[in-house]
């Protein structure tokens, strides 16, 4: 189950359908641009002036839930790969806080797909369409259950589903290579489990072919016509998880060129980076999406300043250079923001400060953090330093 968030909002993919010729052809894929650039609050009403002339479209119904759905998983930071990993914010205990309203308002949309598909497939039951919208209406659901509802069993039926009306697609049109994604997705982390659960998983009736699910990932990277980006975006979790990190750093910056005001890419980027062990390249990752920041870029307006600082105050750390690091934690801690990577900038900081004697400058650090955050793992550690220094 370790990738299946990011596999659900992966399948959403582009359609066949014809566009009515009375509008902007292009309207639904600038809308599309808006989303994969982080611009949530531009997509959405391009989508809904869509919809209010198109009310049938699947397509651009399955992307305003898209829409919805991956502008709160952006307020939360769980688009990103490492929340993905195993001890990852996305696997931890508790529901993330989400607006009132919010469920019913995602599942509303997804229910209005759902019942236009299956009118479609009344009236034609091999309508490769509706079936593969349909299949992506459960994916967006699966992705809801295991990232705000944290309801794995509900989001592994959801990805069952999503599997099967996509499998129905290419029994009936086996070059539709944008349907492989969620399948391929689906073997992969099935077929990526240890053998006692995968042993459970198959009692259960859910089994993979981890080798086989890999291969249709990397063919819809390859010749998908939609689902391309959102192939390489899953690929990039996988290659990171193996360790195959050259792979995902060239899909990594395909993906950079394509959508250059999403500032979450480069921030995958420098864990690539980090993962390679080459800190110096990590740095210098952050250090270039902060000044995109402070140049008024495109995109980066909303750049989270204080995480980034954070972040490349660590690289620094890593590479030896003190000062450096220093100084860009105290660039953090003088935003006086209540944001964890303040709290966290000033916890290292402290530490460095210990290791150079300097108990004072570290003690303000520790009781900083040990009062403003105290039952956060971050407060019992600065309870901790605190007593080593009485």
């Amino acid at each position: 189950m370790t990738f299946l968030g990011l596999a659900c909002a992966s399948a959403i993919a582009g359609s066949q359908l014809g566009l009515d010729a009375s509008l902007p052809p292009d309207a639904v894929e600038t809308a599309i641009d808006h989303l994969w650039n982080l611009e949530y609050d531009q997509a959405r009403p391009q989508l809904e002036a869509w919809l209010a002339q198109h009310p049938n479209d699947l397509r651009a119904m399955n992307y305003l839930a898209s829409t919805m759905l991956q502008r709160e998983m952006f307020q939360r930071e769980l688009l990103e790969g490492r929340m993905y990993v195993v001890g990852g914010e996305a696997f931890r205990k508790g529901r993330p806080p989400v607006p009132a309203g919010f469920q019913g308002e995602l599942f509303g949309v997804l229910n209005r797909a759902e019942s236009l598909a299956q009118e479609r497939l009344r009236q034609n039951s091999r309508d490769e369409d509706a079936l593969y919208w349909l299949g992506a209406a459960h994916a967006i659901r699966a992705i809801f259950h295991l990232t705000f509802a944290r309801a794995p069993a509900a989001a592994l039926r959801e990805a069952k589903e999503a599997r099967n009306y996509h499998a129905r697609v290419l029994s009936l049109n086996p070059g539709f290579v944008d349907a492989m994604l969620f399948g391929g997705m689906y073997e992969y982390v099935v077929g990526s489990l240890p053998w006692y659960m995968k042993f459970l998983a198959s009692i259960a009736g859910y089994r993979g072919d981890r080798e086989r699910g890999l291969a249709a990932m990397q063919r819809v990277a390859r010749e998908g016509h939609r689902a391309r980006m959102e192939a390489r975006q899953f690929l990039v979790i996988v290659y990171f998880r193996e360790k195959r990190y050259p792979e995902a750093l060239a899909l990594l910056q395909e993906m950079e060129r394509a959508y250059p005001r999403n500032f979450v890419i480069p921030q995958e980027i420098a864990r690539v980076y980090k993962g390679l062990g080459d800190w110096r390249a990590a740095a210098e990752t952050y250090q270039q999406l902060l000044a995109r920041h402070h140049q008024g870029a495109p995109g980066y307006r909303n750049l989270p300043v204080s995480k980034i600082l954070y972040q490349a105050g660590e690289a620094y750390a890593r590479m030896g250079d003190t000062a450096q690091a220093l100084r860009l934690y105290k660039q953090v801690e003088e935003r006086q923001e209540d944001n964890i990577f303040v709290y966290r900038a000033a916890l290292a900081a402290g530490n460095m400060y210990q290791q150079q004697n300097r108990p004072e400058d570290a003690r303000r650090r520790y009781e900083r953090v040990a009062s403003a955050i105290p039952s956060t793992e971050e407060g019992r550690a600065a309870r901790q330093y605190l007593k080593q220094l009485r």
